[in-house]
């Protein structure tokens, strides 16, 4: 390589070439275009992350703070239902019975017992949605008694829409939404004089309810 040499008060200088100028300003060319990569990705990351954080506007969306990747309600192709311990106030009611799927099937908005939100089943002469249903309910000793239905639609906006209905007719019904908390939910006393507390959650074209019912004022 060929060097230039200064001898400055004993000290020996050594001028780079012009090949290994070119070759720094190359380096230091790539740095610069790096650099720009991950702020770039970085600024994207965060666009992401805040275009799914405030995903939809129509109740409770699911149980973590950021919308999940992945179906909350189905695991390996099983729909998941709260078990009894999981409920609803089930150190009060001691639910009993098992998880696996035995409601009838209640298209939404429907809730309550027949004479509680009679409302709720007025829109049963509607045509529903396509949707395939699963639910699970129990009861308690003391006069209680708890369901909670999935119900997958065809689309995040079919599903929107239901619960808009369900939103209606919990309102008609005499309830109020509680949304302190980490669950949001609506209770209030029904028609039939039955305390009924219903919790809504909706992930795309799913919708999870969850209601406790008891007689009286429980």
């Amino acid at each position: 390589m060929a060097e230039v040499e200064e001898l400055l008060d004993d000290v020996t200088v050594r001028m780079p070439s012009g090949a290994e100028l070119r070759a720094r300003g190359g380096r230091r060319a790539v740095r610069r275009k790096i650099a720009v990569a991950a702020a770039v990705t970085t600024l994207v990351a965060g666009a992401v992350t805040w275009a799914v954080v405030p995903e939809g506007n129509d109740g409770r969306e699911v149980r973590p703070a950021a919308t999940p990747t992945k179906n909350p309600y189905m695991v390996g192709g099983v729909v998941r239902l709260l078990s009894p311990e999981l409920m609803p106030q089930a150190d009060k009611w001691q639910w009993k019975g098992n998880e696996e799927e035995g409601t009838t099937d209640l298209p939404l908005p429907k809730v309550g017992d027949d004479n509680s939100c009679p409302g709720s089943y007025a829109y049963a002469g509607r045509k529903t949605p396509n949707q395939v249903q699963y639910g699970t309910e129990y009861y308690s000793d003391k006069g209680a008694t708890a369901r909670h239905r999935v119900t997958e639609y065809d689309s995040a906006f079919v599903a929107e829409n239901e619960v808009s209905l369900l939103r209606e007719a919990l309102t008609e019904c005499g309830l109020r939404e509680h949304t302190k908390g980490a669950t949001p939910y609506w209770s209030g006393t029904t028609e039939s004089s039955s305390q009924l507390r219903v919790s809504v959650e909706r992930w795309r074209g799913w919708v999870s309810v969850v209601e406790t019912e008891a007689e009286g004022r429980g």
